[in-house]
């Protein structure tokens, strides 16, 4: 998994290598992280996976993560639509 360099991503691609930083960073299959599923409960992450999650999500997409943010974020797709919405804020 290369960082972003100067590309642009789709939403797919975005969405996808989000999973994959989750799915490796967890331990968890990728498939397991449809957008209803409850990260915190469901997925067992707790904050350090969260930090590096954040922190790998920010070197691979090229954006910077405001983690206060993250209070309001329940679901994978809370977290997905999240992180594709700041990454089109910060490469158009």
């Amino acid at each position: 998994m290369e960082p972003h360099m100067g590309n642009r991503l789709t939403t797919e691609q975005i969405r996808q290598t989000i999973k994959q930083i989750v799915s490796r960073i967890s331990r968890i299959d990728a498939q397991e992280f449809e957008d209803d599923v409850i990260i915190r409960e469901e997925l067992g992450i707790d904050s350090l996976m969260a930090m590096e999650i954040i922190a790998t999500c920010e070197k691979h997409l090229d954006i910077q993560i405001d983690e206060a943010m993250f209070t309001d974020i329940e679901t994978v797709g809370d977290f997905l639509d999240f992180l594709v919405d700041l990454y089109r804020k910060t490469h158009g």
